[in-house]
Parts: structure tokens; sequence; C-alpha cells
């Protein structure tokens, strides 16, 4: 469920890891008591770590995009049982990633205009980590498609984006394997969404747009 709240502002340093404190930040949003700040959700969105292809999709605010995928990642952490603890070298490999996806120029001076050093990153990559490792554990096994899906998408998306390229389409049973590995990822993100509104709508949520004025 999710309620509008209130304008809440937060007046203290953030984080001392931080290379520079910002005096105030407001609170976005509570998601089952756990808060969420303005500062989270910029970080999230200016070095993209939220689930791109779900949230460009679509249209709108981005912001509240973002935000709506930081809600979604806390209620799944909250009740998916046990996630192993992300390592070190594993949380080094990816900030590694990020920075080169961004490219070292762009990526320190995101760090500066926030204040970051590189490690105050690791918490927003731990928590994207382990929900991929939530998603997976409860998605593993492989979700059968019907021939007449795979038929499907190759007559209204995969040829029609062939044509788009100037490209004649080749026949479907050269690219069945890829035709199948699409339409059966567009199953499973279906199912992860429904999933996930399954949750959230058990948990309780407040949102302060106020913040996004």
């Amino acid at each position: 469920m999710i309620k509008k709240a209130g304008c809440f502002f937060l007046f203290c340093l953030l984080g001392t890891g931080l290379g520079r404190a910002q005096t105030v930040n407001c609170l976005i949003a509570f998601v089952n008591g756990r808060a969420l700040t303005l500062t989270d959700l910029q970080i999230a969105q200016e070095f993209g770590l939220y689930d791109r292809d779900i949230v460009e999709g679509g249209s709108g605010d981005l912001r509240l995009a973002v935000l709506d995928a930081l809600i979604d990642q806390k209620v799944v952490l909250e009740v998916a049982r046990g996630p192993a603890a992300v390592g070190k070298d594993e949380l080094s490999r990816a900030l590694g990633a990020l920075r080169d996806r961004l490219g070292p120029a762009v990526f320190r001076n995101k760090l500066s205009h926030f204040g970051l050093a590189e490690d105050d990153l690791r918490p927003y990559l731990e928590d994207r980590i382990r929900f991929a490792r939530a998603v997976s554990a409860r998605f593993s096994a492989v979700i059968p498609v019907s021939r007449g899906d795979v038929e499907k998408f190759y007559r209204e998306v995969y040829g029609p984006e062939e044509r788009a390229k100037g490209l004649e389409p080749e026949p479907l049973e050269s690219v069945l394997p890829d035709v199948e590995g699409r339409v059966r990822d567009d199953l499973k993100a279906r199912k992860v969404a429904e999933w996930v509104r399954t949750i959230r709508a058990q948990a309780e949520v407040r949102v302060n747009r106020d913040c996004l004025k």
C-alpha cells in the first residue's frame, strides 16, 4: 500500500563516509519504517543503479520511476530469505564494472558532485546484487514458452525490428533460439513484476512527493 507523506526533512550530517557532508536531505519515502532519502534517489539515478530496461522503457517522470524501483528493491530484500552476503571481491568487481560503463572521467565527476568516495557506492551496489540474487532464487526454473508465443513475437516484434534496420528478417527457424530466449526473458520479467507488486501491496510505503518539487 502507498501513502503520501507530509514534508519530512533530515537535519543531520549524512554518513561519515561522505567526502562532503550535506546538512539537509529530504526524506522521500519510508518503506516499512526504513527511510529513503532524496540523495539515495539522486545517486541511483545518476549512477544508473536501477533496472534500466524496465524504468527507462516507461514514460513520465524518470525520478518517480527510479524511486519506484528503489522501493521495490527494498520490499523484496526485506522478505527474501537470506540472500548470501556479498563478498568484498564481488563488490570490487561491480564497482569496477560501473566505473568502466560510465567512463573514468564521468565516474569521477559524479562522485565529486555528490561528495562521495568510491567506497560510498558499495552499499548501493550490494543492494543491487542482493536483489538480483533474490529474484534469481525465486525464478530459477526455466520458464516454458509456447510455439504460438514465439511465432507471435517473431511476427510482431522481431520482424518489425529487423525491417526498421533496413534488413530482411531471417527465417524463424534460423533465429529460433534467440527469439525463444527473448520471449522467455519477457515472460520472466512480467512474472517478476507481478511477484514484486504482490509483496509491495503488503508493505507500508509512504512517499513524500514534495521532495521532488
